[in-house]
């Protein structure tokens, strides 16, 4: 994302794109560009692309004309499906069968080797999923190959997101002509600086000072052990926040407004709200692609309450990589879900004035609760987190660090609920801040040249 070939192909292409007289040109030539930008950055993944569009297409003409065929969306969904799993979990699968007949011992071993991972192959996986399946629910209908073509490829998001839909894509692209205007530059451009200063000057600051913690973290103690898992939670903040902004704000460069990914996740109240605000457009995803689907598979409360939520968000975990760590971390986030569902369903049945006293408990203790839940379950998140984790906890003293972080919260919280002019403080921007921002950027930016961490899922 910060390469010469991304700002290159994004400002010849904003040059051209607006000198293009109808919308219907521009979005071929924006497409041709998104094309071009993936080519340069892995001639597979244009594979992939092309290939997964036509098929994606093609179904989705198939589900629009026949809505009564069931098995036609099915077989769609199993076709990306399949391309997803080919590319990015056939070598864990090969290490599961592997490990499985060693223990049998008496069949023969085989290996199944890891194919290369074309780029952006998760974040289109779901983007096809999403548009067979609202063609299908008929939210949205096929539209132009172009259009489709564009919306998977489209190089401003295409690496790790937002997971736009096809149905907030296409009326922009089926406009007749978006009228240029002043503030899509001005905004677009802002967007692009904070997104660079979050990046290159926050998360990657953070990265460089926890990196010697993470180089061998056994060898520090384990309060500074742990004190690095608190700032690699800013750090992926940071780093993704800093991505989704600039790729919003590419995006707004040329009059299209994409969704917005994140919204002061580490403010949440609760789990489910946490989700509400963090990686806003792979949650929603999960919310109508896998909650609601799930859900309606059965009809218990046990089921809907404590089995969908794990499902779903282990799901959700291993859409991030295949690896164990993050199935255990999709794991975590999904009994965090089914607990706050379950402590909901108990509130709703007590009486008024016992609802009062646990709310005005609650609100004391949810943020630091939330906090600390979030912040510790991206242990499992980094390689070494079961070690990690070990070395932390499995102490004498480990058993104050928990309860001394949740009072250190509990009085942050308090001090902030007071801080109101910090809270609502705005900053004037102004051209001139973007220049400032850049100029802290080259004087800041620690030249590590280090990839953004969503990149890689």
């Amino acid at each position: 994302m910060l390469s010469i070939e991304f700002f290159a192909i994004l400002i010849i292409s904003l040059l051209l794109y607006w000198l293009l007289p109808k919308q219907k040109y521009r979005n071929l030539f924006l497409c041709g560009s998104s094309l071009l930008f993936i080519w340069l950055l892995d001639h597979q993944s244009l594979v992939v692309v092309l290939v997964l569009s036509i098929i994606s297409y093609l179904f989705a003409q198939l589900i629009y004309r026949n809505p009564k065929v069931r098995w036609i969306h099915a077989a769609g969904v199993i076709v990306v499906l399949l391309a997803l799993l080919i590319f990015k979990y056939l070598g864990f699968l090969g290490g599961v069968f592997t490990a499985l007949y060693m223990f049998l011992e008496s069949l023969p071993h085989f290996k199944i080797h890891y194919m290369l991972l074309p780029l952006g192959i998760s974040y289109i996986t779901f983007k096809h999923i999403s548009y067979l399946t609202d063609v299908k629910w008929r939210l949205v209908g096929p539209g132009n190959f172009v259009d489709f073509l564009l919306y998977s490829s489209l190089f401003t998001i295409f690496l790790a997101g937002p997971i736009e839909r096809f149905e907030r894509l296409e009326p922009q692209l089926n406009n007749p002509r978006i009228a240029f205007r002043r503030d899509f530059l001005s905004i677009g451009t802002r967007r692009i600086v904070t997104g660079l200063f979050k990046k290159l000057v926050i998360a990657d600051w953070i990265g460089f000072f926890i990196s010697f913690v993470w180089s061998n973290p056994t060898q520090y103690h384990p309060a500074i052990a742990l004190a690095a898992v608190f700032a690699y939670a800013f750090q992926i903040y940071y780093d993704f926040a800093g991505y989704s902004d600039i790729a919003i704000g590419a995006s707004q460069l040329f009059g299209l407004h994409i969704m917005e990914n994140f919204n002061k996740p580490y403010l949440a109240k609760n789990i489910s709200d946490f989700w509400r605000r963090w990686h806003i457009s792979l949650s929603d995803w999960i919310r109508d692609y896998l909650f609601f689907p799930l859900s309606a598979l059965g009809k218990s409360k046990l089921w809907r309450i404590f089995f969908v939520p794990v499902m779903a968000m282990g799901i959700c975990g291993l859409w991030h990589g295949a690896e164990a760590r993050y199935l255990v971390w999709g794991v975590w986030h999904g009994l965090g879900l089914s607990v706050y569902q379950g402590y909901q369903l108990l509130r709703h049945k007590l009486d008024q004035t016992k609802k009062e006293k646990l709310d005005a408990i609650m609100a004391k203790i949810s943020w630091p609760l939330t906090y600390l839940f979030v912040v510790l379950t991206w242990l499992s998140f980094r390689s070494f987190g079961l070690p990690l984790a070990k070395h932390i906890f499995l102490r004498a003293e480990a058993v104050l660090y928990l309860p001394l972080l949740f009072l250190l919260l509990m009085l942050f919280s308090q001090l902030w609920g007071k801080l109101h002019f910090i809270k609502h403080f705005k900053l004037p921007w102004r051209p001139a801040y973007n220049l400032y921002l850049l100029l802290l950027i080259g004087i800041c930016h620690c030249a590590m040249n280090m990839d953004f961490i969503y990149a890689a899922f």
